[in-house]
C-alpha cells in the first residue's frame, strides 16, 4: 500500500532515521544498521552509555492520514512471534565475545508519520520485550 507517494520501504528508512536521531538525543548510540544474524535482523544495534548496555532496537513506522480510522501506535504490531525472534537475536548478540560481560536490553522505538505534519510522533519503549 502506498500513502502520499512512498512506499511501504522509504516509510521504514524514514522510520530508522527518526528512531535513530531520538536515540542519539538520549544519549545512546548506534553501532550497528540493519545487522544480520542467522537468526533475524536486527533494525538497530545501540549501546546505551548511561546504562552501560547493548540495546537491540526493533523500529515500527507507519504513515497515516490525519483522519485515519487506523492511527494506533506502529508498537502495538509487535506480535509474539516477533518478540521470541528478538530474544533469540539477543541470545546471539550474548554469543558475541564483544557483547558477552555486558547487559542487553530489548527495546521498541515506535515511529508515526501524519499526512500534513512535519517531523514524526516517536515513543520508545525501553526494555519492553523480556525473555520471561
Amino acid at each position: 500500500m502506498m500513502l502520499w507517494g512512498r512506499s511501504p520501504q522509504s516509510v521504514w528508512k524514514r522510520g530508522e532515521r527518526a528512531a535513530e536521531k531520538h536515540l542519539r538525543k538520549q544519549g545512546i548510540k548506534v553501532l550497528a544498521r540493519n545487522m544480520r544474524l542467522p537468526v533475524g535482523e536486527i533494525d538497530l544495534l545501540c549501546h546505551d552509555r548511561a546504562a552501560d548496555t547493548i540495546v537491540i532496537v526493533e523500529v515500527k513506522a507507519r504513515s497515516y492520514a490525519p483522519d485515519s480510522k487506523r492511527d494506533i501506535d506502529p508498537a502495538a504490531n509487535i506480535t509474539h512471534h516477533k518478540q521470541r525472534k528478538l530474544v533469540q537475536l539477543a541470545k546471539s548478540i550474548k554469543k558475541m565475545s564483544e557483547f558477552a560481560s555486558r547487559p542487553i536490553r530489548i527495546d521498541v522505538v515506535s515511529v508515526r508519520f501524519i499526512e500534513g505534519q512535519r517531523g514524526a510522533d516517536i515513543r520508545h519503549y525501553p526494555g519492553c520485550v523480556s525473555d520471561s
